[in-house]
């Protein structure tokens, strides 16, 4: 006899929860994998939460979210989109067979969520940060305003971990931010076992910046949790038509 199936809305708030809770890139690639082994409603009701909710756990999802962007635009959308995210993993596992039609993956993006993390063992304010996924974001959002894609996307959020507090002002894509992203959230936080004196001394010692590489006129809601005051004010400089602002002090992951 067979496990009774869950109802459909206690399915998709499960997921959700587990969607947006702090994972890793690899316990998030996990996740995805595992979802798609379950059942087909578990499977078409993860492609429907992570499609509206995008993260970006690596270089090789970013690259193939793109290609499905690109695919799913106006001009070539079909009228029985299959899912970039069973698509993606494939690869491993052969996903079961769809049974919900889904929004084009260009028209659900509703927010993108990237993790920037220091490959580096900690932080230091005498050395530079190795940021790979650093250049994901730019290349993403540079891609996103140059061809039109993900005009539903609203809100863009950047993790960093273990990375100091300077690289959002360099990050080249943030100046090709495309116009309907309206909320920015900036997380600051370090791992454990980093030493507390050292994250203090990070966070209070930064200095304003001389010089911002980007300014954007389309935010209006701003958040930045773990990022002292002068990070605050530099990002205020960076968005001048903030009009709704939330702040919170350092985590530890």
């Amino acid at each position: 006899m067979s496990a009774p199936q869950l109802p459909v809305e206690l399915v998709e708030r499960i997921i959700s929860t587990a969607w947006h809770m702090p994972l890793s890139s690899d316990e998030r690639i996990s996740f995805m994998r595992s979802s798609m082994l379950v059942n087909s409603t578990w499977a078409d009701t993860l492609d429907l939460v992570s499609s509206r909710d995008v993260y970006i756990p690596s270089s090789a999802f970013c690259d193939y979210f793109i290609q499905q962007l690109r695919a799913q635009a106006p001009a070539a959308a079909t009228t029985s989109p299959s899912s970039f995210l069973s698509s993606f993993l494939r690869g491993a596992n052969q996903p079961p067979k769809r049974t919900m039609r889904r929004r084009p993956a260009n028209l659900a993006c509703k927010s993108m969520t990237i993790q920037i993390a220091n490959v580096m063992t900690h932080p230091d304010k005498h050395t530079h940060p190795r940021l790979p996924m650093g250049a994901v974001l730019d290349e993403l959002l540079e891609t996103l305003d140059a061809r039109s894609l993900a005009p539903n996307l609203r809100r863009l959020t950047i993790e960093y971990l273990d990375a100091g507090f300077t690289d959002v002002f360099h990050r080249t894509g943030l100046a090709a931010l495309p116009p309907q992203v309206t909320h920015l959230e900036l997380r600051y936080a370090f791992s454990a076992d980093t030493p507390v004196w050292l994250v203090e001394a990070l966070r209070e010692k930064q200095t304003r910046q001389r010089h911002i590489g980007w300014i954007s006129k389309s935010i209006t809601h701003l958040s930045v949790i773990g990022a002292g005051k002068n990070t605050v004010s530099d990002l205020l400089r960076a968005c001048p038509r903030v009009q709704r602002f939330h702040g919170e002090g350092l985590k530890f992951k």
